[in-house]
């Protein structure tokens, strides 16, 4: 019984180990994924009904995506590209001109 119980947590020690640099590559993705959605939500009026769509992984790592959330009136006012460089670096479309927005998602998401 004790050998089995070896070889079985030997096993499972190796089969983590032997992961392949694409599941890595997008178990990191997931999380920074995650993250850009955090921060984007604590920008927000109503972070728990934010729906997130097209969300990728832009050059240097930054979180880059759309994001529909709510206003003072409890409507939801569409879709608009954000990117997520960190908590206090996250940019809303909304934030800033249309121009200096594009700028940032040529740079930093494509």
């Amino acid at each position: 019984m004790m050998r089995l119980m070896i070889t079985l947590a030997l096993l499972l020690a190796l089969a983590a180990c032997g992961k392949s640099a694409e599941q890595k590559q997008r178990e990191e993705n997931a999380v920074l994924t995650q993250l850009g959605e955090k921060y984007v939500r604590e920008k927000i009026l109503e972070p728990g009904q934010a729906q997130f769509r097209n969300q990728f992984i832009g050059k240097g790592g930054a979180p880059c995506g759309e994001v529909n959330a709510k206003d003072a009136f409890g409507a939801y006012i569409g879709y608009q590209r954000y990117i997520s460089v960190a908590r206090d670096l996250t940019l809303l479309a909304q934030d800033v001109s249309p121009a200096e927005f594009e700028a940032q998602w040529q740079q930093l998401c494509r």
